[in-house]
């Protein structure tokens, strides 16, 4: 699949840096108050966690912090993500296992049933055809597991534009950083919330509560596997 490097034209380090400066922001105070309230009550004790395109293993580290006990995977295209993971972060419980891994091509290595909650953040919005992963993530899920996902949610250019370039950078600065975001504004903006609610029904699945915890830009969406 084509990831957000090729998109935007940076290197792997240059992302691998910028998803590190933004994980608190993506992953603040509001965002675990809804994860408290939407997704850990369903979790058992010592849940079967997996982040696809788990990116430099930070969300795995914050769930092992609130999961010491967890079994849990992470798969990513880029090896600088998955080096990170390995050699850069600690983590409460035991380290997760981690695989360099196009999922989208080749699937995931899981058994089916077997996961309590699967997140996906910021990756299904690449994919040329969401409905393929989505019935592999709908495999590996427990019949009462969680699918959460975080995704992009269509905006104005000027809007996209302010959020993803601070306004009080220099000026130069902005002007280096246009070319790659108007790359990624076409890919970032596919999908509008009645899209994603559409194709995650399509998919064999149970939206329980959406809700744009980085409004207006970015959505998350608590699943279930829809009962046959």
């Amino acid at each position: 699949m084509a990831t957000h490097q090729e998109i935007a034209g940076v290197s792997d380090e240059d992302l691998v840096k910028r998803m590190l400066s933004s994980h608190a922001d993506r992953f603040d105070e509001q965002f675990w108050a809804y994860f408290a309230e939407q997704v850990a009550p369903a979790l058992p004790e010592q849940p079967v966690l997996t982040d696809l395109g788990c990116g430099p293993g930070l969300l795995l580290r914050d769930l092992s912090e609130r999961y010491p006990t967890a079994t849990m995977s992470g798969f990513d295209i880029t090896p600088a993500m998955i080096e990170h993971a390995q050699s850069q972060v600690t983590y409460a419980g035991k380290m997760p296992q981690y695989e360099v891994r196009d999922i989208a091509a080749d699937g995931i290595p899981l058994q089916s049933g077997s996961v309590h909650l699967t997140t996906m953040v910021a990756v299904l919005h690449v994919l040329a055809n969401p409905f393929t992963m989505l019935a592999e993530i709908r495999r590996i899920l427990a019949p009462d597991g969680i699918f959460l996902l975080q995704d992009w949610i269509r905006t104005p250019m000027p809007q996209y534009l302010d959020r993803m370039i601070d306004p009080a950078l220099p000026e130069e600065e902005k002007a280096r950083m246009l070319p790659g975001m108007l790359r990624l504004f076409p890919a970032h903006n596919k999908y509008t919330t009645e899209d994603w609610l559409w194709v995650l029904d399509k998919s064999g699945f149970t939206v329980v509560d959406h809700r744009q915890l980085r409004s207006p830009h970015f959505s998350a969406f608590v699943c279930r596997p829809a009962q046959v």
